[in-house]
């Protein structure tokens, strides 16, 4: 017992760092389109993008 005290346990939170990242970048952006009133379809991209993140498999611990 004491060795599993000594040391945290490695998640791995590089990749849900990273895809949580893309997908702030995609909200601003998405945002952005939304205040310039652009086509809603061009509003729609960031949201299916951002849908498509969300499906990757991620650690569900983390």
């Amino acid at each position: 017992m004491p060795q599993i005290l000594e040391r945290p346990p490695s998640r791995g939170l590089a990749s849900k760092r990273s895809i949580s990242l893309r997908e702030f970048a995609l909200e601003i952006e998405d945002l952005e389109r939304f205040v310039r009133q652009e086509p809603l379809y061009r509003v729609h991209e960031c949201v299916f993008g951002i849908l498509a993140l969300e499906s990757e498999p991620v650690d569900p611990r983390l």
